[in-house]
């Protein structure tokens, strides 16, 4: 395909990478020339610089050639602009990025596809969304959601004290409850490994489950059963991602304190919500401002401060203080890696990894499409439709054990979900879901795909 990005700062680079992993011709354009000669040394994209919205910077791009066309800069007006003369051109899907709700209306009838945009992705919102459902846990890290209603996948941790702690799979206490689940992949040691009945569960595993949501819910229960819902939880910066986290979670019952290091945004903010909303000013890095927020008794503590240095900061001292859980956001991809390998800090979320995600759950191939990149490892939740004549096409998962590297997860089939069990029989049009890597993704592919030249070993 052939791709424009409109963008070269985090989200349009992680997204020129993620893209150029596959067979796609990708153009990017930017004002800035120094972030396209960073990025046009790592990878073989053409790039273009200009004023993302300028008619004859996009031509010059290859608008009239291109497939699909990403808006991705940091100005809303501008992708919004640029995907309306993209859709002058004739490309065939537009994405566009936007922080506000404000510039359409599907009420007063004015949807986003009056102006030729195909779909609109809001990285911040969704980041919130994420946020509260690990709210929901205390062993809740990730969730990914699928199209078919009900269904997730989603990552537990293991606590060193948790009664899983020991079990092997295939003594599984509860085999009723393990036959509507598929433990897909667990993160052991900064390492992914695929489970199978030898496998033994360790305090410290992040374990990835599929299935549908209350059986999840009852597996975090097992995992956890002495959990108490959070009622405290403390919100350090002021950005648009705790604006809305913020008063999402005051709609859910929670009980709130602020800590801004700015003055005048604390007192803005306290302007905006009620009264029961504490607000602390002072640097969410330090003990005392902490200790003012009564961090040691709070369920949870989220930052969400612009430097990723700073949430990351004051999310171990959070900890180191008593927090219960912690969970800080991140937008550079260095600090993206680092999270997850911090015992202390619980969950870190980006929103320019869940607005990567989003863009990449539009694309794909005949055979296949990413549905996510975890936030917890360098993987991915790819989706595979098997065709007609496939060498998948007709047998059973459990004749095909031996691919490579990976696990079935969920299969998908008119509209419902079904367990990738053994002796589930795949047939033409179902789905099938899988945690791998990308070059793992090319070897499995063909095995999707109808007159695969590929036998299997």
């Amino acid at each position: 395909m052939h791709i424009i990005i409109l963008g070269a700062g985090d989200l349009g680079k992680q997204l020129a990478w993620t893209l150029c992993e596959r067979p796609n011709a990708v153009a990017v354009v930017d004002e800035s020339a120094g972030l396209l000669e960073r990025l046009k040394e790592r990878l073989d994209v053409m790039t273009v610089q200009g004023d993302c919205a300028n008619f004859s910077v996009l031509k010059n791009a290859g608008v009239r050639q291109a497939d699909i066309l990403i808006a991705a800069t940091g100005s809303d007006a501008s992708n919004v602009l640029a995907c309306q003369i993209a859709r002058h051109f004739g490309v065939k899907k537009t994405i566009c990025r936007l922080s506000s709700h404000g510039f359409f209306s599907e009420k007063d009838g004015f949807p986003a596809s009056t102006v030729g945009i195909d779909h609109v992705i809001f990285p911040q919102e969704e980041t919130v969304e994420r946020i509260t459902y690990v709210l929901r846990h205390k062993s809740l890290v990730e969730r990914i959601r699928f199209d078919v209603p009900g269904t997730q996948m989603t990552a537990l941790h293991i606590s060193n004290v948790s009664p899983l702690v020991g079990v092997q799979l295939r003594d599984f206490p509860h085999p009723e409850l393990l036959s509507r689940l598929r433990f897909s992949a667990i993160v052991r040691d900064r390492s992914l490994e695929y489970p199978h009945g030898d496998t033994v569960l360790q305090g410290g595993d992040e374990v990835y489950v599929s299935g549908d949501s209350q059986s999840v819910e009852s597996l975090m229960d097992l995992a956890d059963p002495d959990h108490q819902p959070f009622s405290l939880v403390v919100v350090a910066g002021i950005t648009r991602v705790s604006k809305i986290l913020i008063q999402r979670l005051l709609e859910q019952g929670y009980k709130v304190r602020v800590v801004a290091e700015n003055v005048t945004a604390g007192e803005r903010l306290l302007d905006d919500l009620p009264e029961k909303v504490m607000v602390i000013n002072g640097n969410p890095t330090e003990s005392d401002v902490l200790e003012e927020a009564e961090v040691s008794d709070c369920g949870a503590f989220i930052s969400t401060m612009r430097a990723d240095e700073e949430n990351i900061l004051s999310g171990l001292l959070a900890k180191k203080m008593g927090a219960d859980k912690v969970i800080t956001v991140t937008n550079k991809a260095e600090y993206m890696d680092i999270v997850p390998a911090l015992s202390t800090i619980d969950c870190g979320f980006s929103p320019r990894l869940v607005a990567v995600n989003a863009v990449l759950n539009l694309l794909g191939t005949e055979t296949a499409r990413v549905h996510a990149i975890l936030h917890r490892f360098h993987a991915y939740v790819y989706e595979f439709e098997v065709q007609e004549g496939s060498p998948l096409c007709g047998k059973l998962i459990e004749d095909f054990e031996s691919t490579p590297s990976t696990i079935f997860s969920l299969v998908f089939r008119d509209n419902r979900m079904i367990p990738a069990t053994g002796d589930v029989r795949l047939q033409a049009g179902d789905q099938v879901a899988a945690i791998t890597t990308p070059e793992v993704e090319r070897l499995l592919e063909p095995l999707f795909r109808k007159h695969s030249i590929l036998s299997r070993k």
